[in-house]
């Protein structure tokens, strides 16, 4: 309770919780955020988008949305968990309140939904690691993986590709999958490397 200072690493959704926090946090909390590790941020939209059911699903949480069921449960075959409309629209609808890394949103648009990261990181020295899974499985195929980690850290830093002190990193892990789950490579070891580097350099 008496801490001064706090890191976060975010998995998968954990990702666009860091996100949530920077921006819509209690200010105070914010300014002692000094290092965020994101692990695998991808969308949830662009992976549902190729599945045959998406259009039927998100029809259904719209039409609850609209007749005021937004609490209202999903067909059991819409997501793997229990999830209301309401959250369902959040991650999987275009513009949703969780769809953060999206690659077919314009640089505008990402900026918009990213660029608060780096506005922070300049006002309190926030440093962030976006790490990024070369063989993910929730990514669909035709994504440039390593075009888009570059997007990603460009949007969060307001297009600024020298801004003084780096301070949001790119890591690409070639062989590492989602959760990093696999042996290949040394991608889990050097995930945490990074992580250690990181904290070290923005705790102390």
């Amino acid at each position: 309770r008496k801490a001064e200072t706090f890191a976060f690493v975010g998995h998968s959704t954990g990702c666009q919780n860091s996100m949530h926090f920077i921006k819509y946090g209690d200010e105070d909390l914010v300014e002692k955020v000094k290092a965020i590790a994101l692990q695998a941020p991808v969308s949830d939209r662009e992976d549902a988008m190729i599945r045959s059911n998406y259009e039927k699903n998100i029809g259904h949480a719209k039409y609850l949305m609209e007749v005021g069921q937004g609490e209202e449960m999903m067909p059991r075959d819409a997501f793997w968990a229990p999830i209301t409309a309401s959250r369902f629209l959040s991650l999987q609808d275009f513009g949703g309140d969780d769809d953060f890394f999206s690659s077919d949103f314009s640089d505008k648009e990402l900026m918009l939904r990213l660029g608060h990261i780096g506005k922070v990181s300049e006002q309190t020295g926030l440093r962030v690691l976006v790490a990024f899974s070369g063989q993910d499985e929730y990514v669909p195929d035709f994504i440039d993986k390593n075009k888009l980690l570059e997007r990603l850290c460009m949007a969060m830093k307001n297009q600024k590709s020298n801004s003084g002190e780096e301070r949001i990193m790119p890591l690409m892990l070639d062989t590492g999958n989602h959760n990093l789950s696999n042996d290949e490579g040394n991608d889990k070891q050097s995930f945490v490397q990074h992580v250690e580097a990181m904290l070290n350099q923005g705790l102390n």
